[in-house]
């Protein structure tokens, strides 16, 4: 199976899994939008649960799809997609959450931020999105995603405080509603717009245009 073939199962079955779930996805499904027969589909994959593992690893490891696969793809094995998932959190999302420095100062603005949440959400929340919405299928992975999830909602939130002490930000009340509006608004250009309408692809510099456009008419003074 070539590249091409197998990147376009990756992106339907993602989508499929994100907004159907796993339990609600057929194979059949997954190889009509990829446009393959289904003999190509288990021919490509053991099952099911080898789509759904893959989509995960192919996510949160960016050199996965462009590396030796072997045929047909089986499960791949928890503990490794937990490394991934943990190296992700810990360093990807660590380091664009860091606006201080060792001093306590903040040494990155509010649309420096947004913007690189933007990308970190379009790299990444396929996987992440499929942790959540598929969590009694990968149980080891959600049991990691949601305390991690938790947090970064605690941590965008002191930094809305920071940034309104600083005077980036305009004045807000009630912090949570604006961390979950800020997260919806990001995650829905990023990703979820283009998983809504598949026939109708928007650009990703075009959706991180449009999305830190929203947001800077929204917070900046």
């Amino acid at each position: 199976m070539n590249n091409a073939k197998l990147l376009k199962i990756y992106s339907e079955a993602g989508r499929l899994f994100n907004q159907k779930g796993y339990a609600n996805t057929k194979m059949k499904e997954i190889a009509k939008a990829s446009g393959i027969a289904v003999g190509t589909m288990y021919s490509a994959f053991t099952g099911k649960d080898a789509v759904l593992s893959f989509v995960i690893c192919a996510t949160l490891d960016k050199t996965y799809l462009s590396s030796e696969i072997l045929f047909p793809i089986k499960p791949i094995e928890t503990p490794k997609l937990i490394m991934l998932l943990t190296k992700v959190i810990d360093n990807e999302f660590g380091s664009v959450l860091n606006i201080t420095d060792n001093k306590g100062n903040v040494c990155k603005d509010f649309m420096k931020l947004m913007d690189e949440l933007f990308d970190l959400f379009a790299d990444y929340l396929l996987a992440l999105d499929n942790v959540e919405k598929n969590g009694d299928i990968l149980e080891e992975l959600s049991k990691i995603y949601w305390p991690q999830k938790l947090a970064y909602f605690e941590k965008l939130g002191a930094h809305l405080r920071l940034y309104m002490e600083n005077g980036q930000i305009r004045k807000l009340t009630n912090i949570p509603p604006h961390v979950l509006f800020l997260t919806n608004t990001l995650t829905w250009w990023a990703l979820n717009s283009n998983l809504s309408f598949p026939n109708e692809p928007i650009p990703r510099d075009e959706a991180k245009e449009i999305c830190m456009g929203i947001i800077k008419r929204g917070y900046q003074l």
